[in-house]
């Protein structure tokens, strides 16, 4: 496989070797499929990168892109990465939008890309913020970087009304040539303590060199690999980039169509259909589909059918990470791969470990294998940051990697905190390290909850919860959960017999405007009533006890 430095380079180079090659497959929950090529999407994306360049924006400018995973939100990322401008990733969770405008703000986006036309748009608590002049020029006083307003619409095909369709009908061209590998190309969204996220810029040539370093993932990257990955466009395991510097294949969902009502069986039937040999699939997914597939086989085989739990194909290499990995999810996911591999990291710590799986039999739960190259671990005290403790004991992750800067857009505060004197990132992970050099990852060592491949920050939530009439306190908590690790939970402690936790749950459901389904959804999954908190010594909420209550009275 060729080296690059830049997505670009990648792309425009494989746009000439392998023009009829697809690099997205959309998949959507009416039965449609849509092909973007290499050619396809290198026109279709330079000529976006022409209306933008002819509106002004280029090398330099941040543009929020808020559009949810489909060939319009592709064809935009890679138009943007061809104008030298900065795509920030842009998800609306709350109904009044102050996690869009958080994004605004924080990246000083010089414009915004949505589409009016989705449930949950941007552009519903937007437009009474923004004045609009003329078609795509906007103005706020609280937003003074903010200038333009794009409208990618789906329309029907052929008219000017849709996206794809007016491209195709362009002339103009552009892609910008001097592009550098040091130039910032995306910007990552991670969670936040206050609910809003973080941004973490990535230049060219960090991310070309995560796909150009893949020998440490033990892997042969093949010739042509056809890769089913869901992840958002504006997660670091989803972004476009990947798919051009390895020339490979991505068959994903068109969520612009909405979610399929069974999201585990069309994963499942999707990659069978497309034959996918390589896959990156949260664990919490794996379960499900080895749960549900285990019970049909059971009902086949008691007709005298004999089938494989996931049918006549089975994956090469089955990637696994975002939640501590157990036993029980890698022998599921052996059942579905040649190979799986695990690896441990994040979009504001990079890759730290990996560890490939032939036979999970012989893993241990949370093992994340040993460190990559470049990569220093060390596991310290949870009391004191300067004691490292001894090899099998636990304590706090921190780890540094030797030929890569994270650092937090245009928020020193937080990067400078995220570090310690000498130069370790905090991780906020709890773990240990073996004698024969594995790191064992157990969880987060904080507040935070871990559902599935999320971390949530239960302040911010508890925060928005007690704006509801009639609640006096809440403490948000993590339950356990076999398939996504834990659930959140809301506990509360209510004015009145008046006030119902039904109520409560209403409001937040009016506040949080992603469903409960949505993995990166912050609503609750359960709500339960306390007479009254327990506190520490120090008159503190006692949330651990809290914790364990809750977890006691859904058990029961």
């Amino acid at each position: 496989m060729a080296t690059f430095t830049t997505i670009t380079g990648a792309l425009q180079q494989y746009a000439k070797l392998v023009p009829q090659r697809p690099a997205f497959i959309f998949h959507d929950c009416h039965g449609g499929r849509q092909v973007l090529t290499y050619e396809l999407i290198y026109r279709l994306g330079g000529r976006w990168a022409a209306v933008l360049k002819a509106s002004g924006l280029g090398r330099g400018h941040f543009i929020l892109n808020t559009l949810p995973n489909s060939p319009e939100r592709a064809v935009c990322e890679t138009g943007l990465l061809m104008s030298g401008a900065v795509s920030v990733n842009g998800q609306c969770q709350l109904a009044d939008g102050s996690d869009i405008l958080h994004g605004l703000q924080k990246s000083q986006a010089t414009a915004i890309v949505l589409d009016p036309d989705v449930d949950n748009s941007p552009w519903n608590p937007l437009r009474t913020r923004l004045q609009l002049i003329g078609q795509n020029d906007v103005a706020c006083e609280k937003l003074p970087s903010l200038r333009k307003v794009f409208f990618i619409r789906r329309s029907e095909k052929g008219s000017d009304d849709d996206f794809l369709s007016h491209l195709e009908n362009l002339n103009d061209w552009f892609c910008d040539d001097e592009i550098t590998a040091d130039d910032i190309c995306t910007v990552f969204t991670t969670s936040g303590s206050t609910g809003f996220s973080k941004l973490v810029a990535y230049t060219h040539g960090v991310l070309a060199g995560l796909v150009n370093k893949r020998d440490y993932f033990r892997e042969d990257v093949p010739e042509y690999s056809k890769r089913f990955v869901i992840s958002p466009f504006g997660w670091t395991g989803g972004f476009v980039g990947h798919t051009f510097i390895s020339a490979s294949t991505r068959v994903l969902f068109d969520m612009r169509t909405g979610k399929p009502e069974d999201m585990v069986d069309f994963i499942h039937r999707t990659i069978q259909e497309e034959k996918c040999d390589t896959a990156i699939i949260a664990p919490a997914f794996i379960l499900q589909i080895f749960n549900k597939r285990q019970k049909l086989l059971e009902k086949q085989e008691n007709h005298g059918y004999n089938c494989s739990v996931f049918g006549d194909w089975k994956l090469k290499t089955l990637y696994l990470g975002g939640q501590p990995i157990t036993k029980q999810i890698l022998e599921a996911a052996s059942a579905f791969s040649e190979k799986v591999i695990v690896s441990y990291g994040g979009i504001d710590i990079g890759v730290i470990s990996v560890l490939s799986v032939d036979d999970p039999s012989k893993c241990n739960d949370f093992d994340c294998g040993i460190p990559i190259h470049g990569v220093e671990v060390k596991i310290v005290s949870t009391e004191d940051e300067g004691t490292i403790m001894p090899t099998g004991e636990r304590g706090l992750i921190l780890v540094k990697h030797n030929d890569t800067g994270i650092s937090y857009l245009n928020d020193p505060d937080a990067t400078k905190a995220a570090f310690t004197s000498d130069g370790f990132i905090r991780t906020g992970d709890i773990g240990k390290l073996t004698a024969d050099g594995h790191l064992i990852v157990e969880g987060r060592g904080s507040d935070a909850i871990s559902r599935g491949m999320s971390i949530f920050y239960p302040e911010w939530l508890e925060t928005r919860i007690r704006r509801c009439p009639g609640v006096v306190d809440v403490a948000v908590v993590g339950v356990p959960d076999p398939v996504v690790g834990e659930e959140l939970c809301a506990c509360l402690l209510l004015e009145s017999d008046d006030i119902t936790v039904q109520s409560v749950q209403e409001f937040v459901e009016k506040d949080i405007v992603t469903s409960i389904d949505d993995p990166l959804s912050p609503r609750p999954r359960f709500y339960l009533k306390f007479d009254s908190f327990p506190l520490t010594s120090t008159e503190k909420t006692y949330r651990r006890r809290i914790r364990d209550e809750a977890t006691a009275r859904l058990l029961h």
